[in-house]
């Protein structure tokens, strides 16, 4: 999606809005909200505002309301010179296409670039908010591109974003394509009643789960339980069986005995939760079961089921065992329950950075207002989150997703003398006993003007009151890493710590060859160590020297298919003797 916007504030690298049909947009647009001084916006002489280009992408699933990522760009005839600072003001961002694309489509059934007129589709979003410019490169071991200046010596940001800047105003939801032998009206009246049936939605209960549009086609809107883990709901609704099943069929008691062997706990749980909450019971038995493997299958599939009973075990088996961290805080994050969110305030505590960062963004996920992760607004630019205390201090910063700094235990302090400049306005001076001084010095009708604010010498308070002085996201980062660098912050700094996150296909094969979880633990605390992506990973998995049972890697999973037919692609066989991985609906 794409709009014009307007941003303002701006320290006097602005520009008129550009003549063309990105002004009359914004014009009808401004005048649509009700400004009637339009020409005093575009045309500031004190270059404060000027015509950005605002766009942003919804991804599958998304639920109206949810906050999505903005990028701010500048038309190529544009003078704005850095949009650092800035403010976007209301801004509805649209479908587009082209009327030459649109000709194209109807005539060959294929797109021929853009061409023709511009014509805008639905409003699916609305952004606005204070815009992040400048380079975000936390890590010590990062060389900082060269930025372009002006004539002040300033550096010309011409891009920028706003994380969660813009909230989608309808949802998105999932298509599910029956196979072309199944479509009929009465088929999809029936695969939609039985998903409806098996799933609810929390937030909305007069919004159906899925809908039967056409004879083919059914949307489907993810349930609130999944809403951190849309893959797992497309996993478990392709198994939700077509009739319903009963409590002493043979289906169902073979998946509660392949529920207590490791080697097919995965995939079995995954079926009973298809089952809705008459498989609560057989899932109570697992977590009694002397496998983490059973154990973790078990209350991992209780959880996104709303019951409580195995939140303990998610917390012990993510504390213990980094192979099965992330997918057990996600599991943790799906409960809205006062048991789950007690459990990943203790984990917040403990000494492993990535184990306190994931339990924070897992209790933020599951409830941004909850006590222990409550953040302070800085500046309408960041969120600053004082948590866990009297626990060790850890700062840590985010390069993504979300504009945030998170300081973890009581004793975050700057430790002086020192005096590190921030940009080219701030400067942060503190000695070696005493408050700190911040010292701002700004430019104003041609005279230079200096504010000063002085502060404990906490992270914290040096943070809050860099944002009194205007400071925002930009400059507080630049102030950690400076100080990380120059060995004056008492904890350490981190980045990015979220833990890393196996597949199910991976972890099934591991549940089959490695029953202590130890070769999975190993080869996830590497990859956490060079951050690499598990994806694109090279897994040291079990050889033909080592495992007994002689089975080749599982391949890589292959992209969702996009044409009717098979939700998922189509079937793959398994060898005879290796139980399917994500095995076709009965």
């Amino acid at each position: 999606m794409s709009g014009v916007g307007l941003v303002s504030n701006l320290p006097g690298t602005g520009s008129s809005a550009p003549p063309g049909g990105w002004r009359t947009m914004l014009e009808q647009s401004l005048k649509k909200q009700g400004v009637t001084n339009v020409r005093e916006f575009l045309d500031d002489p004190q270059r404060r505002t000027s015509l950005v280009l605002v766009s942003a992408l919804i991804p599958p699933g998304a639920r109206k309301g949810e906050l999505i990522d903005v990028e701010i760009t500048l038309p190529e005839e544009s003078k704005t010179t850095s949009l650092k600072g800035g403010y976007l003001h209301h801004c509805e961002l649209y479908t587009y296409e082209t009327t030459g694309n649109i000709r194209a489509m109807l005539r060959e059934g294929k797109r021929v670039g853009p061409s023709g007129d511009l014509k805008l589709g639905d409003v699916w979003a609305v952004a606005s908010g204070e815009l992040i410019a400048g380079q975000f490169l936390p890590r010590r071991d990062e060389v900082p591109e060269e930025v372009e200046k002006d004539a002040e010596g300033r550096p010309l940001y011409r891009s920028a974003r706003i994380w969660g800047g813009a909230r989608v105003t309808r949802s998105r939801p999932y298509h599910i394509l029956l196979n072309p032998a199944d479509q009929n009206p009465r088929m999809a009246a029936i695969v939609a009643e039985r998903l409806n049936s098996t799933f609810h939605n929390a937030t909305d209960a007069s919004q159906k789960v899925a809908d039967a549009k056409t004879r083919e086609l059914i949307l489907v809107h993810v349930p609130y339980p999944y809403r951190n883990n849309h893959y797992r709901f497309l996993l478990v609704a392709r198994h939700v069986p077509i009739l319903p099943t009963p409590p002493q069929s043979l289906y169902r008691r073979r998946l509660e005995d392949e529920l207590l062997d490791p080697a097919t706990c995965l995939t079995a749980a995954v079926k009973l939760e298809a089952l809705g909450m008459s498989s609560v019971r057989a899932l109570r038995v697992g977590l009694e079961s002397t496998s983490p493997w059973v154990r973790f299958a078990a209350a991992e599939a209780l959880a996104y089921l709303g019951q409580s009973d195995g939140a303990a075990e998610l917390a012990r088996l993510a504390e213990e065992h980094p192979a099965l961290r992330a997918p057990a805080l996600k599991a943790l994050a799906a409960l809205d329950d006062a048991a789950a969110a007690d459990r990943l305030v203790e984990l917040m505590g403990r000494t492993d950075p990535e184990l306190r960062y994931g339990a924070f963004l897992a209790l933020r996920l599951a409830d941004d207002q909850h006590a222990a992760v409550r953040g302070i607004p800085i500046h309408r630019s960041y969120h600053l989150h004082l948590v866990a205390p009297g626990t060790p201090g850890m700062v840590h910063l985010t390069s993504s997703r979300r504009a945030e700094i998170v300081l973890f235990g009581d004793d975050v302090l700057f430790r002086g003398p020192f005096t590190l400049p921030v940009g080219s306005e701030y400067t942060v001076k503190v000695p070696a006993s005493g408050p700190a001084t911040l010292t701002r010095i700004v430019k104003v009708k041609d005279d230079w003007m200096e504010r000063q604010v002085t502060c404990p010498p906490e992270v914290g308070s040096v943070l809050m009151a860099l944002g009194q002085l205007g400071g925002g996201y930009a400059e507080a980062v630049e102030l950690i890493r400076r100080a990380d660098a120059a060995g004056v912050l008492s904890s350490a700094v981190l980045v990015d710590a979220i833990p890393l996150e196996l597949n199910l296909r991976q972890l099934a094969y591991f549940a089959r060859h490695d029953p202590s979880l130890r070769r999975a633990d190993a080869e996830v605390s590497r990859l956490g160590v060079s951050r690499t992506s598990v994806e694109n990973a090279n897994l040291t998995l079990p050889t033909p020297e080592t495992d007994p049972t002689n089975q080749p890697p599982p391949p890589p999973r292959p992209p969702l298919n996009r044409e009717p037919g098979r939700l998922f692609g189509p079937k793959r066989h398994e060898p005879p003797s290796t139980p399917p991985i994500i095995p076709n609906n009965k």
